[in-house]
């Protein structure tokens, strides 16, 4: 059971519906609420075989068009209230969820305020400086434990780190570049994923070093989503939740006993 604080759509319409007021807002309400229903319905999670994710995503592309339109029509659902934005991070965190426990994966999730860099300050006084940031999603299979001035804190060791934007331009590849450096200073064995709908730059003009993998989920450049915005693709998702099952199976695999991963030879990357 996914714990509802990392469904990011359904508390951001869970906090509209305590705030709304007027009219014609409850109205548009009520109809995305309705939508959302259907939407979860028509999710289809079953066997991970070739082409699994093509009824979930068609679900996905007709209720993005929805709110789409909803957020146009009034600006209680602007996109600064995170509305239309806050369902794609809501769509991966469902999608791995079902994908690393079809395979006994018990994964632990992290969003707000996750620990992306933990230092050692040298001076007398000094403790250990800990830097957090909003992930949109971040994949552990454990949590430890640290003391800050005299308060123990309970964190998700994260093995995958998420962030979903809508498109990345040259600034913002660079600006999630240095996140992932500061993340696998602290953490070496992590991964940074980077999931867009749309793409702003050319891969000639920018090297990253940091980022593990970008997945362009409409295949599309933005200059030309601004024409026709092409539909989300299910077989970027499925791409996606395989490499992101392969590593965490691969962690998880690697907590067996030394004598275990004797047979292969190989102690480290089994």
């Amino acid at each position: 059971m996914i714990d509802s604080k990392f469904l990011s759509h359904a508390s951001n319409l869970a906090h509209k519906r305590r705030i709304a007021k007027k009219p014609i807002v409850l109205e548009y309400l009520a109809q995305v609420e309705e939508a959302y229903a259907s939407f979860l319905d028509a999710l289809a999670w079953g066997e991970c075989t070739p082409g699994w994710l093509a009824a979930s995503v068609q679900a996905l592309n007709l209720y993005t068009d929805i709110i789409k339109d909803v957020e146009r029509s009034d600006s209680f659902f602007n996109w600064r209230s995170d509305f239309a934005s806050s369902l794609l991070p809501e769509f991966l965190v469902r999608l791995l969820f079902h994908r690393l426990t079809r395979s006994s994966i018990n994964p632990l999730f992290s969003t707000r305020d996750s620990i992306v860099d933990v230092t050692l300050s040298g001076y007398r006084e000094g403790g250990w400086t800990v830097r957090r940031k909003n992930q949109d999603l971040c994949i552990g299979l454990r949590t430890d434990r640290i003391l800050l001035e005299d308060r123990e804190f309970e964190f998700v060791v994260p093995l995958i780190a998420v962030e979903a934007k809508t498109n990345i331009d040259i600034n913002k590849l660079n600006g999630l570049d240095f996140s992932a450096e500061r993340l696998k200073r602290t953490f070496p064995s992590s991964r940074y994923f980077l999931v867009t709908e749309t793409l702003d730059y050319s891969r000639n003009r920018n090297y990253s070093g940091s980022i593990d993998e970008i997945y362009v989920l409409r295949k599309q450049m933005r200059h030309n989503a601004r024409r026709s915005k092409a539909e989300y693709c299910p077989d970027v998702f499925e791409k996606f939740a395989e490499d992101v099952h392969y590593y965490v199976a691969k962690a998880d695999l690697s907590k067996r006993h030394v004598y275990d991963r004797l047979a292969s030879g190989r102690l480290i990357n089994v």
